[in-house]
């Protein structure tokens, strides 16, 4: 593949970063590693909703263009600049918009997007609204959805909400990207239940960098890492700590529930507050297993993947892309998403049996090598690539 495809192709990677860095933005800095070691010519052309901050104006602009932005947010330059030959793109909303794609697209490149969420449906994004999840503008309204306010901001809602169901009801997805990657199954159905030709649709796990080993097994506590908010199940993980109080729980992050949280440290819960890549590698180290209660359909979480990748099993909500990660009783437990008993009975057993949460953390361990490696990824990537290069989707 490397002599075919690899040391050939030039490859623009297209995404508009978030206000905050996750679990996307670690995807993109990973894509680009793998293709770059595998030898291929590697771009980026990156917006950041960061620029819409304090300008009533800007932010204004970016409503009204959010179906249809002409200049595709200034990607352009890059095309003519690189002359990609695959031009992969991520988010790409408010700030690039289906503009973007097409000018992809007029360019002669091959257009892939890689598909985090649901935005290409539900204006929040998530699929989550008034605590619950919800997916009826899968196959049904975008501004309907709209009109319910997903976003906790019913201006917003509404703009996301028109501008999805004009893109969708004049196809400028289907017509402007080639292949639409999915990093879980779940994810992919969606796609398809939402129209999107399934014969464009490719399932590709994300991929992470694997130490060369994992380190002993922790013993400190049971981990939770990710933003502090609803949907990632964080107010069931605080009712669950209270109903085993002999279980260590931290909890590293920071968000909208973090007072709960800071409300709830110096019990047996310790909130370890926003941490580095370096501070989640060492929470890990002294983790004896870790913590997904996910309520939202949760796509392939990096939580869970590093958790493998660091041999340790996980405890999650069986719900979304998650039970495509962890295999029940083998890598970790699956429970009943918003349920903390469930969550409970299943930090206790772990906890109370270290022999087995060891095993569980080789299993995972083995898993990861197996399935979520950079290097499987950056095959897998190519491989589509190669095939949209020789006029397949």
């Amino acid at each position: 593949m490397r002599n075919i495809v690899a040391a050939d192709v030039r490859v623009l990677i297209a995404h508009n970063r978030y206000r905050a860095n996750g679990g996307e933005e670690r995807h993109v800095e990973l894509l680009d590693r793998g293709l770059r070691e595998a030898g291929v010519e590697v771009r980026r052309f990156e917006r950041d909703s960061c620029e819409l901050e304090g300008s009533a104006a800007r932010r204004a602009a970016a409503g009204l263009a959010l179906a249809y932005r002409p200049g595709g947010g200034g990607i352009r330059r890059s095309l003519r600049e690189l002359r990609p030959d695959v031009v992969h793109f991520h988010n790409i909303w408010p700030l690039l918009t289906p503009s973007a794609l097409r000018a992809a697209k007029r360019s002669g490149a091959a257009v892939v997007l890689t598909v985090h969420n649901y935005r290409f449906a539900c204006p929040g994004g998530t699929l989550w609204r008034d605590g619950r999840v919800h997916d009826e503008c899968i196959d049904g309204s975008s501004l309907r959805c709209g009109l319910r306010n997903p976003r906790s901001d019913l201006a917003e809602s509404l703009a996301y909400g028109a501008a999805l169901e004009l893109q969708r009801r004049t196809g400028m997805l289907r017509r402007w990207v080639d292949a639409f990657v999915a990093p879980s199954r779940f994810v992919a159905g969606m796609l398809v239940r939402s129209g999107i030709p399934q014969t464009r649709v490719h399932v590709i796990p994300y991929g992470i960098p694997l130490r060369r080993k994992a380190p002993p097994q922790g013993r400190r506590f049971a981990l939770f890492a990710g933003r502090l908010v609803p949907e990632k199940g964080v107010e069931t993980l605080l009712a669950a700590a209270r109903l085993c109080p002999e279980v260590p729980v931290a909890i590293a992050g920071e968000g909208p529930l973090a007072p709960s949280v800071r409300a709830a440290d110096g019990g047996n819960v310790t909130h370890l507050g926003q941490l580095g890549r370096a501070g989640i590698s060492e929470a890990l180290a002294e983790a004896a297993f870790t913590l997904v209660p996910s309520e939202w359909y949760d796509n392939l979480p990096f939580a869970a993947l590093e958790s493998l990748g660091a041999g340790r099993g996980v405890v999650a909500s069986e719900i979304g892309g998650l039970p495509e990660i962890v295999d029940d009783g083998a890598t970790g437990l699956l429970v009943r998403p918003g349920s903390p008993s469930a969550l409970a009975a299943a930090l206790r057993t772990l906890w109370d049996d270290r022999e087995r949460a060891a095993a569980m953390g080789l299993r995972a361990r083995a898993s990861a090598e197996r399935r979520f490696s950079l290097r499987s990824q950056t095959r897998a990537v190519l491989e589509l690539y190669a095939r949209l290069a020789a006029g397949s989707p």
